[in-house]
């Protein structure tokens, strides 16, 4: 029971940590431009998740291993938006 508990735990913490960025996509998508947004944050971000993602899979940890993938995608959406809408109009 503990056990099914502490992975509750993690599933929720996960949604709320890997859907925190996706406002920042949205809002990319809406506007068509992405200038201000740090291409550095991302690329950091989508590398801790792909470190957290190898730990949750070395510990069998299905949380971290599902929420890190779904955050993979979103920061990889990202960073393809921030590289496409970042451009001056010219």
């Amino acid at each position: 029971m503990q056990l099914q508990s502490i992975e509750l735990l993690g599933l929720v913490a996960g949604m709320f940590g890997t859907f925190a960025s996706a406002p920042q996509a949205i809002k990319i998508i809406r506007t068509r431009q992405a200038r201000d947004v740090s291409l550095t944050m991302y690329l950091m971000a989508f590398t801790g998740s792909v470190l957290w993602g190898l730990y949750g899979w070395l510990q069998g940890a299905f949380s971290i291993m599902f929420w890190n993938a779904v955050a993979l995608l979103i920061f990889s959406s990202i960073i393809w938006l921030k590289l496409r809408h970042s451009r001056e109009p010219g």
